[in-house]
């Protein structure tokens, strides 16, 4: 087994913030409708690019949404035959702001099979968010071809280890990855930064190898370790960066602002809010 440990600062999400852009969020999906044939409409008339109703009722339990990286004209019923490499179908297992939001993902494509399900609890005061799924891979070698995973963020105690410096019994954000031959399981725990108002967040990773496997990946562990430190140390650092760079504009928004962005997201197709306001 390796363990991997790394310390960031991050610019703070207030707890306020999150949950009105959240509500934001929600009623913008709600105003928007299926048009017959499944093409969805903003409240404004324009089309959502690349995404249609397939199946069901819009936001109720059953409604399935297809999406796929075809062009910004009107989208029509998926043929087989004319059908894109990559589809991603969400069916909505559950829409109840006061209880909860069910979502079931799977997305199909050359390279193989992704399933997820998702799950917040509380909407209109997130408490808890989890997300579960399963990987199937194309082309690469049996053992390292299919995942499983499982994570969940308890919003209650990241909120309040990172606004009374309290810490939690367990890391409020949990990661755990398993394919054949290994298991990683995360661990990210926050805590206010000692001056400024960033958050401490410290993620520690374990490795560790799985069945017949175990001795050849403690092997392989210890030969890599150093390596493996320096790339999370990396990947964590620049992330640190961009989340810095990213978070204060957007929590600096107000509610009509967060709300234009995400329409110009919508109609841009990639998220960037830089489509039409």
């Amino acid at each position: 087994m390796v363990t991997l440990r790394h310390t960031v600062l991050l610019a703070p999400v207030p707890r306020a913030w999150c949950t009105d852009a959240l509500a934001v969020t929600l009623d913008l999906a709600e105003a928007t409708r299926a048009e017959p044939g499944g093409r969805m409409v903003l409240p404004d008339g324009r089309p959502v690019p690349d995404v249609r109703l397939a199946e069901g009722r819009h936001l109720r339990r059953g409604a399935v949404y297809e999406a796929d990286g075809g062009d910004d004209g009107p989208v029509e019923a998926a043929d087989p035959k004319t059908a894109p490499e990559e589809r991603i179908r969400v069916t909505v297992a559950e829409w109840d702001r006061r209880r909860a939001l069910r979502l079931d993902i799977a997305s199909t494509g050359a390279e193989g099979e992704i399933t997820a399900r998702c799950a917040l609890r509380g909407p209109d005061r997130p408490r808890d968010a989890e997300v579960t799924g399963r990987a199937h891979l194309e082309g690469v070698w049996a053992p390292l071809s299919r995942f499983e995973g499982r994570a969940r963020l308890q919003l209650d105690d990241w909120w309040a280890a990172t606004d009374t410096g309290r810490v939690p019994r367990t890391a409020p954000l949990r990661v755990r990855l398993r394919c054949g031959i290994a298991r990683a399981d995360l661990r990210v725990t926050p805590a206010p930064a000692p001056a400024d108002g960033h958050w401490q967040v410290t993620v520690t990773v374990r490795i560790r190898g799985r069945y017949l496997f175990r001795p050849v990946a403690a092997l392989v562990l210890l030969f890599t370790g150093p390596h493996l430190r320096r790339a999370l140390a990396e990947g964590l650092t620049d992330t640190a960066a961009r989340w810095n760079e990213e978070v204060p504009r957007l929590t600096g928004l107000t509610a009509d602002a967060l709300r234009r962005e995400l329409v110009a997201g919508l109609q841009d197709g990639d998220g960037d809010g830089d489509g039409p306001p």
